[in-house]
């Protein structure tokens, strides 16, 4: 199933995104998913990236089988949903944390350059 984004309501604290889901052998449906906007903010979660959230979790359910994306048709998401978006950003920050650092080469200065390296008192 394929799924296109159609927009989003706003009402108070709380941002529903609908999306229209598209299969080859069976006719669109609606899919509405309510966020809390704190949820944002406590996951670190810039607001602009609510409708590809969203898209990840239909698209996961949605290879989890039709049951599964049953419940998505009007759901509102909870904390535990943010759970595989927190993993994958922890896995990809322990990775940039493993690499490594390399040497830095330093050039040596221009012969019109004031600065002398490995100079000791008596360079001028």
């Amino acid at each position: 199933m394929h799924f296109a984004y159609e927009g989003f309501t706003h009402d108070g604290n709380r941002r529903c995104f609908l999306f229209q889901g598209v299969d080859e052998h069976a006719p669109a449906s609606a899919f509405s998913i309510e966020i809390d906007l704190p949820l944002f903010i406590q996951h670190h979660i810039a607001i602009q990236d609510g409708p590809s959230f969203c898209l990840q979790l239909l698209t996961r359910a949605s290879s989890a089988g039709a049951d599964c994306l049953e419940k998505f048709h009007t759901y509102q998401v909870v904390g535990e949903d943010f759970r595989p978006l927190l993993i994958e950003r922890e896995k990809r920050r322990a990775d940039k944390a493993l690499k490594s650092q390399g040497r830095r080469f330093y050039r040596k200065p221009s012969l019109r350059s004031n600065l002398r390296m490995g100079a000791g008192k008596n360079a001028i």
